[in-house]
Parts: structure tokens; sequence; C-alpha cells
């Protein structure tokens, strides 16, 4: 089955569940998706016998209208979509490998088509495995996740659907997924019953608070953003809005969640 995802996307994106894959209309920059396997994840994962699903999701880089091109390198911008399975891992729901960012950079989410658990996590600068502080967004889809300055992140899909999200970021930066793999995993493994997910703490963390379960505001005016209206046009429409991505230590970040 094929759904037009664009009134979530803001650009002409289609997703096959059959393949799985996303597809694109014309003028796109649009290219083959990288693939995680389950080979690549096994370190982070509760369940590291597993030997199925081969293939966990999929990350569409650098997808734009080639007309915007100019726009996104002026502002040192990236736009991506990650197509991520319902599968199982074990008894963990489907997830992605997790990663932080250099210095302060953040990032922005949000959720085309299902939805998701963002596990959020913040760690000693000078101790990987000493966690401060642990946030759950529940997202759905329209609905937009802002990364403040110094989390790590991972997404999670309970399903029974296809979770589609895409994310602005910084150009200037690689994500990095080293201290993910050192710790086996995120500060939390999520398992099932997808209706009331469990929370088990990672043991390879010597300091791990308790969660701080939010959602997403609907509204964050400083970032141009509402939900469901699409974040990808703000690139022509107010791209200063998005300097939070670049400079992300000069903003407030107290607004961007709400009580659940």
């Amino acid at each position: 089955m094929t759904t037009d995802l664009s009134n979530f996307c803001g650009l002409q994106i289609q997703l096959d569940t059959e393949k799985p894959a996303l597809t694109s209309g014309e003028g796109l920059n649009f290219s083959k998706p990288g693939v995680r396997t389950l080979q690549e994840m096994r370190e982070v994962l509760l369940d590291k016998a597993i030997n199925a699903p081969q293939e966990l999701y999929y990350m569409y880089r650098d997808v734009y209208e080639i007309s915007d091109k100019p726009l996104l390198e002026k502002h040192s911008l990236r736009f991506d979509l990650t197509l991520i399975k319902p599968d199982a891992l074990g008894r963990e729901l489907m997830k992605t490998a997790g990663h932080y960012h250099p210095g302060s950079f953040g990032e922005l989410y949000e959720v085309v088509a299902g939805r998701c658990y963002c596990l959020m996590q913040k760690c000693l600068a000078s101790d990987y495995q000493a966690i401060e502080e642990v946030i759950v967004v529940e997202a759905a889809a329209g609905e937009k996740i802002v990364i403040p300055p110094g989390f790590g992140h991972i997404l999670i899909n309970p399903g029974p659907k296809h979770l589609v999200t895409s994310n602005w970021v910084s150009s200037r930066f690689s994500s990095e997924y080293e201290l993910y793999k050192k710790a086996q995993g995120a500060a939390y493994f999520v398992i099932g019953p997808a209706d009331k997910p469990q929370f088990i703490p990672n043991p390879n963390f010597k300091k791990l608070p308790g969660i701080k379960f939010v959602r997403p505001a609907r509204v964050i005016e400083k970032f141009g953003l509402s939900s469901p209206a699409p974040m990808y046009p703000l690139i022509r429409q107010d791209a200063g809005k998005l300097d939070f991505l670049n400079r992300p230590l000069g903003f407030d970040y107290s607004d961007i969640f709400v009580k659940p």
C-alpha cells in the first residue's frame, strides 16, 4: 500500500509499506537510503542473540527541493527522512541506534507518519556512564520534537504502523554513535507491550535518574513551529527560525515540552 505523506512532510514523499520504502516526486534531491542492519545494532540491544529482522530502518539523507539547495547551503542545514519498521527487536520495541552531537548542537524532528517515543539523555561531560537527565517524548504525526543542547537520543517505534520522521539538523557536524555503543544501549531499554511499554534501566550506567515523560508543545513561535503544519517550508518562508540549530546556546528551551 502507498500513502502520500506530503501533508505532514512538506515535500512530495510517499510511503510504500510493502517494500518498505519512501519514494519521491519530481524535482527533489532524493537518493537511495542508508540501511541500518541488525548486525550493526547488535551491541546496543537488550537481546543480543536475536537473528531477525535483518533490516531495521532506512535513512534518507539530504532530501530537498532542487531549487532550495542554495538556501540550505547558506544556512548550513540538512533535511533528512527516516523510515523505521514496526518489527520487534526481541523483547524491545523497534528503535534507532542512538547518537550524541559534538559540542552543543541540537536537532529538530517531525513525526511524518505513525507515532514514536524519543528517549533523550544527558550525560556528564566527564563521564558518559553518569546520566544527569532522561526525557521521553511521546509524539504523533504532525508533532515536532526539539532536541536541546547536550542530549543524546534514540527514536522508538511502538507500532503497529511504520514510523516516518523528518529532521532539520546543522550540516556543520557529524553525529557521534560511540558512547551508545560503549554503554551497550540507551539509558533505558523499552520493551512491549506497545500500549503499555516498560522502561528497563540499562545496568551499564552507574548513575541513572528517573524518566521525565512529556509531550511536544503544539506551538513554539520562536522556532516557527506549529503542529501539524510541516516544517520543511521554513527554509523558504523564515529560515532564521532555524538558527537555533547552528547557534544552540543562544535560545531558551523551557517551553518546548508540556506535561502529558
